[in-house]
């Protein structure tokens, strides 16, 4: 469920205001002060912010504008009471997405929230949603791209290991930059005849090569105002790597067969699993174009040298999955969250992302076990009946039932609890 983030210095307002979004099936929290916004925005995926004006001696503005230059980009709604009118329109205008005068409880409110949540969902694919990142590694990578987002003249390079995400990082680059509005262009230059790797990028006339019965536009044009993001960039060939530099300095263009140069208004990122040093040195790229593509390098680690991060992300994976598979599919068991932490990951993200949806498919529980997985792990089934390593607390007291012949004292010994503890959890679920 999609978290919104109240902000209001007074408590009973604040709790107020979150249970009215509670009971209208929203998952609302809030915090008291513009610093317990800042933390709670570091550590949770939020949708929404809903913040008062005045907040002791900061202001709902201050907020935004250290959001914004932080690259956080969810709608932004100020509450105001009615002196403080003209300080909501400044904040209006500074980039928040409307003003609400208090008291916020009506109809009509709900109407605005729901609407920009939605507005939200539509434009948000899996590859367009950014993971909040918790280990060292990752942590840093995301400092260092919202450092770079915002220096549009800079070109970045993006290097890691097949499968680590990097075209994730570059579309998180063109979301914080102010090109985030403008088209995001994804090329794998991998994929390119070389033949006709040129034509792709530049574009090319009628009839200025064999084949060329029409008048093509290139990926240079269809990014224009906007990123142009060249995957696997070691292969393109030497010919197509000088156009490419040219293109890079001069700001200019000219397609195949044309006569007219157009002017090239794209920010570039560039990315590789190769070691293009190497390349240069054997003869297969250009020094000068590296030295023009690597002004920002970032390097993407690999997956298991992010190990805080795996299970997060596959349950980030598995909200997407089950969307798209129309599942409701609680998460994943504790056999299954051993196997994640022990598998090597030689696919890193690409090929977790990959199980998950399979084991999405697979699921016919509410939770996704052993049997849906498709990874070469020795992981033996549980037999720990402690409550809080079951996939829900009624499995593991049947099973602990089962497993002691009905003996209550016995199952609640297993279980880690009281026979007191075990007799309530047993009326609660209508088993006595």
């Amino acid at each position: 469920m999609r978290t919104i983030l109240i902000i209001e210095d007074d408590r009973i307002y604040a709790r107020t205001t979150a249970n009215w979004l509670v009971k209208n099936g929203m998952d609302a929290r809030y915090v008291l002060s513009v610093d317990a916004a800042k933390e709670f925005l570091s550590t949770h995926e939020v949708s929404l912010v809903l913040s008062d004006f005045r907040l002791g001696k900061s202001n709902g503005v201050e907020l935004l504008e250290w959001m914004r230059a932080q690259g956080y980009r969810m709608p932004f709604l100020i509450m105001t009471g009615y002196g403080d009118i003209s300080g909501a329109v400044e904040a209006v205008k500074k980039g928040a997405d409307n003003y609400l005068p208090k008291p916020v409880q009506t109809e009509k409110v709900l109407g605005i929230i729901r609407e920009l949540l939605g507005r939200k969902e539509k434009k948000k694919r899996p590859e367009e949603a950014f993971y909040v990142c918790k280990s060292p590694l990752a942590v840093k990578l995301q400092e260092l791209v919202r450092v770079v987002a915002p220096a549009d003249s800079i070109s970045v390079l993006i290097r890691g290991a097949s499968g680590t995400g990097k075209e994730w990082v570059a579309r998180q680059i063109h979301a914080l930059s102010g090109r985030s509005d403008a088209p995001f262009v994804a090329v794998d230059c991998g994929a390119l005849l070389r033949d006709l790797a040129t034509s792709e990028l530049f574009g090319h006339k009628k009839g200025s090569f064999t084949g060329a019965a029409e008048d093509k536009t290139g990926m240079f044009a269809a990014a224009n105002h906007g990123t142009l993001f060249l995957d696997e960039v070691g292969n393109l060939s030497m010919e197509t790597q000088v156009l490419l530099l040219r293109a890079l300095q001069e700001k200019r263009y000219r397609p195949l067969g044309g006569k007219e140069e157009i002017r090239a208004d794209i920010r570039l990122l560039a990315a590789t699993n190769e070691n293009l040093e190497k390349a240069i040195s054997e003869g297969r790229f250009r020094e000068d174009l590296f030295h023009r593509l690597n002004e920002f390098p970032v390097h993407v680690p690999l997956l298991t040298d992010c190990e805080e991060d795996i299970l997060p992300l596959a349950g980030f994976f598995l909200s997407f999955a089950n969307e798209e598979l129309e599942k409701e599919i609680k998460g994943f068991d504790r056999d299954v969250r051993k196997a994640f932490n022990t598998y090597s990951w030689p696919g890193n993200i690409r090929e977790l992302k990959s199980v998950v949806r399979r084991a999405c498919v697979l699921a016919q529980d509410d939770w996704i076990t052993l049997k849906d997985l498709s990874l070469p792990v020795d992981v033996k089934p549980s037999d720990d009946y402690r409550l809080d390593m079951e996939r829900t607390e009624l499995e593991a007291i049947i099973k602990a039932l089962e497993t002691t012949g009905n003996d209550r004292k016995a199952a609640a010994r297993l279980l880690g609890i009281s026979r007191s503890t075990l007799y309530l959890r047993l009326k609660k679920y209508g088993l006595i």
